[in-house]
């Protein structure tokens, strides 16, 4: 059985620029991970797009190269035209490669009429969508920017209802964009092997001190947390990890107050290291620049692998089966000082356990792309190995 998954993340041998997603990248390496270890090595094949800001902020041309199975989709890096090339070069390789399954990564215009037109053409081919973030604004002029992206997002959308399955992140996408419920599953992401470090290391002794590492952005309360931080008096440091439009905010407050720590945007390794000794991991989402019901972040499942205590507002969709094992703040973190010290005394190397055991067996990839595999091909289940034997 051959499987081929679309996505966009960005090379291995390329530093990460600011058009990549940390949590993306790790995402969609494992689901390809998984889909070999279940399908086959030699059965699986991989085609990207390396995601790239538009000439002359980023290069004009993205070379192709490869990476053992993966392999990465060159264009010329302009707008509109980027994605139309990637979406042809994508369609002459599937007829190439004639995989009788194939999934996609998000959603996009170009891509999701290849990969429609590349089914028309290999009769019994299905294709599935995993829909993790969908980027649409409203309130926007149409002839706007984001008005034209939020356009083609739509566009795309619909064009998705014809896939044979879809995997949104939240029930809100099935509802608000009329999918029917019958193709559909929610999933809202699973554990990568950035997890599989943590648990490793989970007997590291812990440090009273916090971290905040992700996009500085709005939408994920890094503003509100290092405002609340310093505002309560809190004299462990705070240490903060990534870029974003909020980084001279971080900055300043940074330099105002010996509690905050910017390290600003680190390899993955340093981050790994400051989360596996940190009391307290920060994972916070706000509908500031986005609709939370349309995403979901991924990275709360990673650092639920980790020794510290994770703490949260209570954002969109959060699973029941996690909730208690999270420290929960109010949205405005009036009360930080207080749940962090209770988020101390729930760190035991009992709960430490049995949520390790929680993430493996109901919040991995794993089990979602075996679903997607059993339910599109029923007639190739037993080709399908199990990832643990």
């Amino acid at each position: 059985m051959k499987i081929v998954f679309v996505g966009h993340f960005a090379p291995l041998s390329q530093e990460l620029e600011q058009a990549s997603s940390v949590a993306g990248n790790q995402v969609q390496r494992q689901i390809f991970q998984d889909i070999r270890q279940q399908c086959g090595v030699e059965q699986a094949a991989c085609f990207v797009m390396t995601p790239q800001a538009f000439w002359p902020r980023g290069a004009f041309i993205a070379p192709s190269r490869t990476e053992g199975a993966i392999e990465f989709i060159g264009y010329l890096n302009l707008p509109v035209l980027k994605h139309l090339i990637f979406a042809l070069r994508l369609l002459m390789r599937l007829l190439v490669v004639r995989p009788q399954l194939c999934l996609q990564y998000n959603s996009y215009v170009f891509e999701n009429i290849a990969l429609l037109l590349f089914r028309l053409c290999r009769r019994g081919s299905a294709l599935a969508i995993f829909i993790q973030d969908i980027h649409i604004e409203s309130g926007k002029a149409q002839l706007s920017k984001s008005g034209l992206r939020a356009l083609a997002e739509r566009t795309s959308l619909v064009l998705s209802k014809r896939f044979d399955m879809i995997v949104p992140i939240s029930s809100a996408i099935i509802d608000d964009f009329n999918f029917l419920p019958r193709k559909c599953f929610v999933f809202q992401g699973g554990i990568t092997d950035f997890a599989d470090q943590m648990m490793k290391g989970s007997e590291q002794r812990l440090e009273e001190v916090g971290v905040f590492a992700g996009a500085l952005e709005p939408h994920n309360g890094i503003d509100i947390l290092v405002d609340q931080w310093v505002a309560c008096g809190i004299k462990q440091k705070l240490h903060v990890f990534g870029r974003g439009s909020l980084e001279r905010h971080v900055r300043q407050v940074a330099m105002q107050s010996e509690s905050i720590v910017f390290h600003g945007f680190q390899p993955e390794r340093v981050v790994l290291a400051w989360q596996l000794r940190a009391s307290w991991n920060f994972c916070l989402r706000y509908s500031l620049g986005l609709n939370e019901a349309y995403f979901f972040p991924s990275k709360l499942f990673n650092i639920l692998c980790a020794p510290g205590s994770v703490v949260v507002n209570d954002f969109h969709a959060i699973p029941e089966d996690l909730r208690a094992h999270l420290c929960v703040v109010a949205d405005d973190l009036s009360d930080l000082k207080s749940i962090l010290t209770a988020a101390v005394e729930m760190i035991s190397p009992d709960r430490i356990r049995n949520l390790h055991e929680l993430m493996r067996s109901s919040h991995s990839w794993s089990s979602c792309i075996r679903k997607v595999i059993h339910t599109l091909r029923p007639d190739l289940s037993e080709e399908i190995r199990c990832p643990n034997q």
